[in-house]
């Protein structure tokens, strides 16, 4: 029986797509059908949109009641290698994460045992659509002033600890490939994001604040050196939104998802985006010191390096204007407005230097 695609709810319906959009919306949820005749999954199966962004992430609840989150990727997004190592690291971690009480999606293997699965559509020959299948995460996103206080931000700083442990206890099997965060792939043309040439979407003032950005972010990576205890796989985007939590009778349990960026990179700049987060709402200075208590009670952090958790925050907003410009390449998608997000995150840059 094939999969009914269910229609997106009504709080979740927005803007019509534009034209290219619908096209790819069409395509997705066609590849998105197709891929689950590789699952051996109970019938009925319910698949229900929920986001196109990075990818196009679907609901999937199966007869029994049990709920997955399956991904269909761009096919000019990232390359299936690095999809297929991020779902390598999930199958090996997630069971040791899950012990210290950190929920990550783990992959749900096809049929035939493979990690994911790849689809050519009638309508679309000569494209591949790699797609795989993920066990749900269950949660809220909660942020501050929204049922997230500081013992929660500690306990999301805890996690984050913990995933850093789980990398470092990760070995890569060989042919693992996933991207290099260093300063050349955060700001420069040979991004993964394939931002194109970066004089296309930045110019003036903003030019000028972005190479400062990128010099004082090179400076730190310098600094930071790539030792074990400073350099490894990262999870990359580290954020509010991505961390999925639920109140238990013994407190918080964490989830964490969306690991489409994981990569080599520093652990203290895997802080940065989160810490942007945080500093959107009062009470930093507090919020900031839970979140590195957690941090620092199962991973040690020195305190000299805080000095330089501004520019990596500023970092991270101006590498986000490059994530912006190669969406653009891949389809783009309704929900970023690419002038006005890389002028949003530029007046970020701004702001998070003037806290050096």
């Amino acid at each position: 029986m094939a999969p009914r695609l269910g229609s997106i709810p009504t709080d979740r319906v927005g803007d019509p797509l534009p034209p290219n959009q619908t096209d790819f919306a069409a395509l997705t949820n066609a590849a998105a059908s197709a891929a689950l005749d590789a699952y051996d999954l109970p019938e009925p199966v319910d698949l229900r949109p929920i986001r196109l962004l990075n990818n196009a992430v679907y609901s999937v609840t199966t007869g029994d009641g049990s709920r997955f989150a399956l991904r269909v990727h761009r096919p000019r997004g990232r390359p299936a290698q690095h999809t297929l190592a991020e779902l390598t690291f999930l199958d090996a971690v997630h069971r040791q994460l899950a012990r210290e009480g950190v929920r990550v999606p783990a992959p749900v293997v096809t049929s035939d045992g493979a990690l994911s699965v790849s689809v050519e559509l009638p309508q679309d020959a000569g494209t591949l659509w790699h797609c795989d299948l993920l066990t749900w995460v269950d949660g809220d996103v909660r942020r501050p002033g929204e049922g997230l206080g500081p013992s929660g931000v500690r306990e999301l700083g805890r996690a984050h600890a913990q995933l850093h442990l789980a990398s470092e206890s990760f070995t890569p099997p060989a042919g693992f490939a996933v991207p290099h965060w260093d300063a050349d792939a955060l700001f420069t043309e040979r991004s993964p994001y394939r931002p194109g040439p970066i004089d296309a979407f930045l110019s003036g003032e903003d030019r000028t604040d972005f190479d400062r950005v990128a010099e004082l972010t090179a400076k730190v990576f310098a600094d930071l050196g790539t030792g074990s205890e400073a350099f490894g796989l990262v999870h990359m985007d580290f954020i509010l939104g991505n961390c999925h939590t639920v109140r238990t009778a013994h407190g918080w349990s964490i989830g964490v998802l969306d690991f489409d960026e994981l990569g080599y990179g520093h652990f203290l700049y895997d802080l940065a985006p989160v810490m942007g987060n945080l500093s959107d709402y009062p009470h930093l200075r507090r919020l900031r010191a839970s979140y590195l208590d957690g941090y620092r009670s199962v991973r040690p952090l020195p305190i000299e390096l805080e000095a330089h958790l501004p520019v990596l925050m500023a970092a991270r907003h101006a590498a986000q204007c490059l994530w912006a410009a190669g969406l653009v390449h891949s389809n783009g998608s309704a929900d970023v407005d690419t002038a006005d997000h890389i002028a949003y995150r530029m007046w970020e840059v701004r702001r998070c230097l003037a806290m050096r």
